[in-house]
């Protein structure tokens, strides 16, 4: 004797909705009389819109309009919960809109109904877990799926930006440490040609400022530049003061009188501040 194939039977059905944005929810008899959402079976044949609108027209009387496709949930050995149902059902689950004059008339499938908002149907005990599970999940904040979609691009498209600027922001400060160590051995080159006694035309002198050259030009390509300081107004974000010399003149107050040590900024960082000499006006 060859053994029966059994197969799913689709239940498609609707979660009804009227203009105070109430839900309608009915208790079926073979749901052990719980409250669910009206529907039924796909015929054969027949397309699923079809037979939403068909059996919300069966059971509750009502038309229906804006059907909108919600969820499929996946109904395995639930006998218990819908007598005489088969094992495994598959619910394709929608949302629509009572359309015209709301005049609820039941047939032999359900023994109530009634209008509620999602949110107090979770309150209730005798809804069927099925259905409060579509509640949950779909209805409580009334958003479709049009507008899930819509936030979950945008907070996909916010978190490229903030992964490229991260990226970006890295870049340019990736080889801070490196010029850490590289810029002393530039600015020790630069006092080296600034106390010399040779003569300007010494070979070993030119060769030193070749370099000098050299090395501003990687640091400029870097992002690196020199903060300009002696004839400048003192400016504590980027200068360091080590002394000050008082003079008699008041508009170089505060104004630089002598660089110390060169400072750098890389890109819009100051990574060594300049340190010097400020002028301070007294009478």
């Amino acid at each position: 004797m060859m053994k029966e194939n059994k197969i799913p039977r689709v239940i498609a059905g609707a979660f009804i909705f009227n203009d105070k944005d109430e839900l309608l929810l009915i208790k079926g008899i073979k749901s052990n009389n719980k409250y669910i959402c009206p529907g039924g079976g796909v015929e054969f044949d027949e397309k699923i819109e079809d037979a939403v609108r068909r059996e919300i027209k069966e059971e509750t009387g009502l038309e229906i309009e804006d059907i909108e496709f919600l969820t499929v949930v996946d109904g395995v050995k639930q006998g218990s919960s819908y007598q005489g149902a088969s094992d495994h059902l598959i619910f394709l689950d929608h949302k629509a809109k009572a359309k015209g004059k709301i005049d609820v008339k039941l047939n032999k499938e359900a023994s109530e109904y009634h209008w509620d908002t999602p949110e107090k149907w979770l309150k209730r005990k005798d809804l069927e877990k099925y259905t409060r599970w579509t509640i949950e999940n779909f209805l409580i904040d009334n958003e479709d799926y049009q507008t899930k979609y819509t936030r979950a691009l945008a907070d996909y498209q916010n978190l490229l930006k903030r992964t490229a600027n991260e990226k970006t922001e890295f870049a340019k400060y990736a080889n801070e440490q490196l010029l850490y160590e590289m810029i002393p051995v530039y600015d020790n080159l630069k006092t080296a040609i600034t106390h010399s006694n040779s003569d300007n035309n010494d070979n070993w002198l030119d060769g030193v400022k070749y370099v000098v050259k050299q090395f501003k030009e990687i640091l400029s390509g870097l992002g690196v530049r020199e903060i300009k300081t002696t004839g400048e107004k003192f400016d504590h974000n980027t200068m360091e003061a080590v002394d000050n010399e008082v003079i008699k003149d008041k508009k170089k107050d505060d104004m630089v009188a002598k660089e110390i040590k060169a400072g750098y900024i890389l890109n819009d960082k100051v990574i060594i501040p300049a340190k010097v000499v400020v002028y301070k006006f007294k009478k």
